[in-house]
């Protein structure tokens, strides 16, 4: 036995149509908690020919105590001390290389003939350097100077990373988490379907939207990580922002939309551009609205769930 909803349009005619499937709408929000959650950045990375010329001339002279390096050895110094992190902006290299406050120090001493080699070279803050002195560093104090520059990099350059590694694992975080929490709304808009049905005293249909439950978990779950990836790929290439951010939730529509223009009719084709265009607005606006926007929308899609089979359940009919 099969269960039906009834309902009339506007004609009057008596339509018959499944179980209200599960809207867009809680991936959507899904997606938007977890690349807000991740931290999503975007990947920039600066080439040594693209410095400043003032940038360069430090980066020959830091650390040498009062010679200059090739241009060659300023550059093996630029890839391998300054931090990933401050080399997606000049910024964030001028952050490093630039600050007074920060030393080029010598992780074995000059004084005990330690080389101003960029393996023996490592930018961290004058305070430090000074409580060192002329001995070699541990690697304890190695660490903590490499930690104050990344700090220092990544507060001049927010939102922006050279660190393609922290990218990808950004983008993969925000996958899964995207999916777990897809799956988790998804079950509990089902859920208040359900209730509403049950509510109404429609248990026939409460127990065939429950059912319904597994399969959506895991369409919401795939939604969750499909949309969580594109917001994150979208923002590490085009900039982490608002825009950026609602472009990648509705990227999976987008695609789909033109996977299908051929099936569509010009009428049928503009309709659905606008309805993505009105969900990239949606989103969009959920990310610069943050977590009282997630937790609003996701209230909002799962209260209407339950009120629509509450209304909709008085006028359902059950036939086999």
């Amino acid at each position: 036995m099969t269960l039906y909803r009834y309902t009339r349009n506007q004609a009057g005619t008596l339509i018959r149509e499944a179980l209200e499937s599960v809207p867009a709408t809680p991936s959507i929000t899904a997606a938007a908690a977890a690349s807000t959650w991740v931290g999503l950045e975007a990947y920039r990375s600066i080439a040594f020919e693209d410095l400043p010329s003032h940038v360069v001339d430090q980066l020959r002279t830091d650390g040498m105590h009062g010679g200059r390096r090739s241009l060659a050895e300023a550059q093996e110094l630029f890839e391998q001390a300054v931090p990933a992190e401050a080399r997606g902006s000049i910024e964030g290299i001028e952050a490093v290389v630039n600050d007074p406050g920060i030393d080029a120090m010598h992780i074995e001493p000059h004084a005990q003939g330690g080389s101003a080699d960029a393996s023996n070279i490592v930018y961290g803050p004058e305070s430090l350097n000074a409580r060192i002195g002329d001995r070699v560093m541990s690697e304890a104090e190695v660490a903590e100077a490499e930690a104050y520059t990344l700090e220092v990099a990544e507060a001049a350059t927010p939102g922006v990373t050279g660190d393609l590694a922290e990218v990808a694992g950004d983008t993969l975080e925000t996958g899964a988490l995207g999916g777990v929490m897809g799956g988790g709304i998804a079950v509990a808009h089902r859920w208040a379907q359900a209730q509403g049905f049950r509510d109404a005293g429609r248990h026939d249909l409460a127990e065939q939207a429950e059912a319904q439950m597994v399969e959506d978990a895991a369409k919401g779950a795939v939604n969750g990580a499909v949309r969580g990836t594109a917001v994150a790929v979208t923002q590490a290439v085009l900039g982490a922002n608002p825009l950026t951010a609602g472009i990648g939730l509705v990227a999976p529509d987008a695609v789909m939309l033109l996977t299908q223009k051929d099936q569509l009719s010009e009428a049928e084709y503009n309709q659905k551009s606008l309805e993505v265009v009105g969900k990239g607005a949606l989103a969009t606006v959920l990310v610069c609205a943050g977590p009282i926007g997630w937790l609003g929308l996701a209230g909002i899609s799962i209260a209407s769930a339950y009120s629509k089979a509450s209304e909709q359940a008085a006028g359902s009919h059950r036939t086999a």
